[in-house]
């Protein structure tokens, strides 16, 4: 039996009119374990990243990052929604790469961003942000060819999963470098009354 690991992807860039002016920037992953029974940590449990982006630079900050995910420096060239969206997924394989070991295991991977998954899982090609995609797409290939088996799909941005909601949380939480604190959990998330809470 294959056990699927759901990891959603968020990018999130504020008041970002001129791309080539540094602006707020978020990316945020959101890895749900409850459909793999079998690891160690799983019966609901998750991760979550929340990263900033700070003059087109996302740099891996251990308040947000397990000490097993080495990010480095990620840089996106310019911050805008898609140039997020492309790094979050990249946070996302190397995610996988660090934490899980490719056999027995299928990573879906959802997002809201039909650009970043057809560039980097579909045969899109870029027309600007050709470094980070190569990137990104060296990185996807690199797990694909070690074993992982990796699959994409897209969801609808701001529909009825709580899910791709909450990572649109979180990336808006990195864009205003919100401390780690004060970042709702998942559980509180879904169950807090106050919907005005959910968007920072």
């Amino acid at each position: 039996m294959t056990n699927t690991i759901d990891i959603y992807v968020d990018g999130s860039a504020i008041n970002n009119e001129n791309p080539n002016v540094p602006t707020l920037g978020g990316v945020a992953i959101f890895v749900d374990l409850s459909k793999s029974p079998e690891d160690e940590n799983a019966k609901g449990s998750y991760g979550i990243f929340v990263g900033h982006v700070k003059n087109h630079k996302l740099e891996d900050d251990d308040d947000y990052t397990d000490s097993a995910i080495t990010l480095r420096t990620l840089n996106l060239g310019k911050t805008t929604n898609n140039t997020t969206e492309l790094a979050a997924i990249y946070v996302a394989l190397v995610s996988v790469e660090h934490m899980f070991h490719p056999s027995g295991r299928e990573f879906m991977i959802y997002g809201d961003s039909e650009y970043a998954g057809n560039l980097i899982f579909g045969n899109w090609n870029p027309k600007e942000n050709k470094q980070l995609v190569t990137i990104v797409k060296q990185k996807a290939k690199s797990l694909q060819n070690a074993g992982y088996k990796i699959r994409w799909e897209h969801v609808r941005a701001h529909a009825d999963d709580d899910r791709n909601n909450y990572v649109d949380y979180l990336a808006k939480c990195g864009a205003y470098n919100t401390p780690l604190d004060d970042v709702q959990s998942f559980s509180d998330w879904t169950t807090d009354p106050f919907d005005d809470w959910k968007t920072p």
